[in-house]
């Protein structure tokens, strides 16, 4: 038996359709999972690269934190109460620009992390240049005072004087042995 050519090619082309047909049935159904999967890397690539970005990112910080860090005071992790010592401090600044503070509140210390913060609650009364310099002395001290809450009002009928009350958080470290305050 003879195969004529055209019978040939009959048979090739409806061989070359079967094998592109099932190819295409076969390629069709992992075409969707072939897209999944390459979103899902795309979205892994960049999830990386984010990473990444904070992870440098993380490494500033902590060199900026160990500078803030520097300037701070060191209490002993045994000293019961800072206190007092920071309330003498920040007597001492206020005196320095004639600012005098009549009463001041401790709240209790948070900690936070390796950091300890105090606000203290002081109520003051003074000359607008001695409230200016002694804000601008505070700001001076770094990461060491934070002004968070100031209110301030006349004192009286054209004294010139005016009073207020202002939240002061300090921050502080706290380290066995560290003996006197810094």
């Amino acid at each position: 038996m003879k195969i004529s050519q055209r019978e040939m090619f009959l048979g090739v082309i409806t061989l070359a359709a079967v094998l592109g047909g099932s190819t295409w049935w076969i390629v069709n159904e992992k075409i969707d999972d072939w897209k999944s999967k390459a979103n899902e890397i795309e979205k892994l690539e960049q999830q990386i690269n984010v990473s990444k970005n904070a992870v440098k990112m993380q490494e500033a910080w902590l060199g900026d934190l160990l500078e803030l860090q520097k300037d701070l005071r060191v209490f002993d992790t045994e000293q019961k109460s800072v206190s007092p010592d920071l309330m003498t401090a920040i007597k001492v600044i206020s005196s320095k620009h004639e600012l005098d503070i009549t009463r001041s509140q401790p709240y209790t210390e948070k900690p936070t992390g390796d950091l300890f913060e105090l606000g203290i609650n002081c109520t003051w009364e003074g000359k607008l240049e001695a409230l200016v310099g002694f804000l601008a002395e505070l700001q001076l001290q770094g990461a060491k005072y934070d002004v968070r809450t100031l209110n301030v009002s006349p004192a009286g009928n054209n004294t010139g004087r005016l009073k207020g009350n202002m939240v002061i958080q300090c921050a502080f470290t706290r380290k066995p042995n560290a003996g006197q305050a810094n």
